[in-house]
């Protein structure tokens, strides 16, 4: 990464929020964030310390927003800005199926060179890098920018790891958090908010995520984070701080090192073995007492500021980690990280284990006396290396043969464990690539339509390799579904069968079922990443026609082996084309249903909705012993029209009938009463059965699509800004 070809300052003033009851809970917050700093917005629980934020970064939809926010005095509007901000929310909001990234850029390289499958290329930070970046950025800069993110937030160890969930364990919670992170920072934004990123983690990695976004502010970044009552060397790492008081008004912002020191100018009782982040929100909230003045109250607070701060200087520099917390540091990743090098549990590391390490490092595998080599460097002569050898090898590199070591994580080709970096001069060719742009790299036009489809296609791919197991349990569970109907209505599926219509019913709402059943999961289980993403600029219909094209496979897979098994099993006198056609164009007008039922129903109660629309859209709507009743020519045939199997039984009891007198066989006379009864409906004959049912299922399949995509892109718009 380099630096902001235009660093961003923000101006805010008078900022405030009020809510649709009158409440103002933001009021008067003022101020400027300077680029290269990176901030703290802390203040007690009720301060507004999110809602500022919301506010600030235009996300606050949820009221009236008040004041004015000026980035770089003007010369840039919010909406232009967008392109350039980074938004990493409170929860970690990543795609669980994907890997962090590949683990060598080479041998992505070569891999796609050779045609070979894509899977390790389009991982979670390339697919933000992909889609956030312009749109003529090449890859190999965006491989170069996946390294940076990586070695900034001390991914590379992990970047081969899938990220896994709450069912399916992967990274750790410090790793996710990472990773949420890596996701904004792909985009190369100049502008970064986070909702309190340290939230979860243990003191050691929030001081990992801290330091390593103070590496990134130093490339002229502007960086705002709401913070709770941090430890103080995490307080001590930020350039500034941005205090606010109860009911959103601002206190005191400058250096973070002199918010105690103002506080007591203004008489407020140090506390010398207290935590000055805890002492600062005890100030706030009127705990500690007043030397200079008696009747001190915390909403004095506000008027003393603004007559104060002119008088705060911004000159202060940020301190680095100490010897001591660089070491707790690189001690927590060894730890992260030592039951996939100890395999054997053993507590150290032979030979065997160090080669396997190496070659997970490198992809390819190390000569036997580089490893003996090594392992001699590390343990001293021993046989085998501990966990303490380790650290103590590793700060031996750190202290000679890496003295950069702080700023490789910033450098483009700072991985000194991977195989295959490019070299100075080629990181240097690929960034020259953009430096004849003469505006913000923001300004510039992102991928279309066309190619978002393709990412997120190639990102649901490498997620579909990755679910092999559920799509076998799904497949299982049709088997048996298709077995025990198929076994129930074995030798009756004929036209001399008084069945017929029922046993065409029945099996026409099981593959309903399961088509708009397993159609939920395409945009009901990825919702908080989508609206992250849309928030971010990423098409909808883009996303939508990329998700709708990659559950087609699933819909084909699961529909045709249900309507195979079940043919195989009942063995009717008709070609397998009778079934496999109308049959299939239930599973795609189910699933368009499944789609629209995801976009407009909670995830929890989705399941519950689907069932019932079937059974009563398909079940009572659509039986065909009431045919004759229903179609009428009135309001009861347009409300059975939105029945599937109103279209698709007929299909294939017309074909069975039609063969049946071909042929001269016998045919049930309820059988022809209820095929008569399909030919009283309003087209009065115009179309055969077998058409009209074709055209109406199709028409069906595209207009519940189109309004699920409505349904996608008009729900939850709050969320989508």
């Amino acid at each position: 990464m380099s630096r902001k070809q235009v660093p961003v300052s923000i101006k805010f003033n008078e900022l405030g929020l009020r809510l649709v009851d009158g409440r103002s809970v933001l009021e008067g917050v003022s101020g400027t964030f300077l680029p290269g700093r990176m901030v703290a917005i802390m203040g007690p629980s009720g301060a507004g310390k999110t809602t500022f934020m919301n506010v600030l970064s235009g996300k606050a939809t949820y009221g009236q927003m008040t004041g004015q926010v000026a980035f770089n005095d003007g010369e840039l509007d919010l909406l232009t800005m967008k392109q350039g901000m980074g938004f990493v929310p409170q929860d970690d909001i990543v795609h669980e199926q994907l890997t962090v990234s590949n683990s060598d850029p080479a041998t992505r390289r070569k891999k796609r060179l050779e045609c070979l499958v894509l899977l390790k290329t389009w991982e979670n930070i390339f697919f933000s890098a992909k889609l956030r970046n312009p749109y003529n950025v090449p890859d190999a800069l965006l491989e170069e920018v996946v390294e940076d993110v990586l070695n900034v937030m001390q991914m590379t160890h992990i970047q081969g790891s899938v990220v896994g969930g709450v069912e399916e364990r992967g990274i750790s919670g410090g790793q996710r958090k990472r990773v949420n992170i890596g996701l904004e920072l792909a985009a190369r934004p100049t502008v970064l908010y986070l909702d309190e990123p340290t939230s979860g983690l243990d003191s050691t990695s929030s001081l990992q995520v801290i330091n390593s976004l103070s590496k990134m502010a130093r490339l002229d970044m502007t960086i705002a984070m709401v913070i709770h009552q941090p430890r103080y060397p995490l307080f001590s790492l930020f350039d500034d701080v941005l205090l606010l008081g109860p009911g959103g008004r601002t206190v005191y912002l400058g250096p973070s090192l002199g918010a105690k020191s103002y506080f007591t100018t203004l008489g407020s009782l140090a506390a010398r073995e207290m935590n000055p982040a805890d002492w600062l929100m005890d100030v706030l909230s009127g705990v500690v007492p007043n030397e200079q003045l008696s009747t001190f109250r915390p909403a004095m607070l506000f008027d003393i500021w603004n007559s104060k701060k002119d008088s705060i200087s911004r000159d202060q520099v940020r301190r680095s980690l100490t010897a001591l917390e660089d070491s707790a540091v690189l001690v927590n990743a060894i730890e992260e990280e030592w039951a996939k090098i100890d395999k054997d549990s053993s507590g150290s590391v032979d030979a065997k284990e160090l080669a396997l390490l190496l070659q997970t490092c490198g992809e390819q595998h190390p000569h036997p006396e580089a490893v003996a080599e090594m392992l001699h460097q590390i343990s001293g002569g021993k046989e085998f290396a501990t966990k303490q050898d380790m650290v103590t090898f590793v700060h031996r590199l750190r202290g000679s043969e890496h003295p950069a070591a702080k700023g490789a994580a910033v450098s483009p080709t700072a991985n000194a464990g991977t195989a295959g970096t490019q070299s100075s001069d080629e990181t240097q060719r690929l960034l020259a690539l953009e430096a004849h742009h003469t505006q913000p790299r923001f300004t510039l036009p992102r991928p279309g339509f066309c190619q978002q489809c393709g990412i997120v296609l190639k990102r649901r791919f490498a997620m579909f390799m990755r679910e092999t197991s559920r799509r076998m349990e799904e497949v299982g569970l049709v088997l048996l579904c298709s077995t025990g109907i198929g076994l129930m209505h074995m030798g009756s599926n004929g036209p001399n069968s008084l069945d017929l219509p029922g046993n065409l019913h029945m099996f026409f709402i099981g593959l309903a079922l399961l088509s708009a059943v397993s159609s939920l999961k395409v945009f009901g289980e990825d919702r908080p990443m989508f609206w992250r993403e849309s928030a971010n600029g990423i098409s909808v219909a883009a996303f939508f026609t990329a998700r709708c094209l990659g559950n087609m496979f699933d819909v084909l897979l699961l529909g045709s082996t249900y309507i195979l098994i079940y043919f195989i099993l009942t063995r009717p006198p008709v070609p397998y084309m009778v079934y496999l056609i109308p049959g299939i164009l239930v599973a795609f007008a189910a699933a368009s249903w499944g789609y629209l039922i995801s976009t407009l129903v909670q995830p929890q109660n989705a399941t519950t909705a689907t069932v019932m629309f079937i059974l009563v859209g398909c079940g009572i709507l659509g039986n065909p012993y009431r045919m004759s009743d229903l179609i009428d020519g009135g309001a009861k045939e347009v409300m059975i029209a939105l029945s599937l199997i109103r279209w698709a039984l007929p299909m294939c009891l017309s074909a069975t009938i039609e063969r049946a007198q071909g042929k001269s066989l016998c045919i049930d006379l309820n059988v022809l009463v209820v095929h008569q009864a399909y030919h009283n409906d309003m087209s009065q004959g115009k179309y055969t059965l077998w058409n009209q049912g074709l055209l109406a299922l199709v028409c069906t399949s595209i207009l519940v699509t189109f309004a699920a995509f409505l349904g996608l892109k008009f729900t939850n718009r709050s969320k989508q800004v």
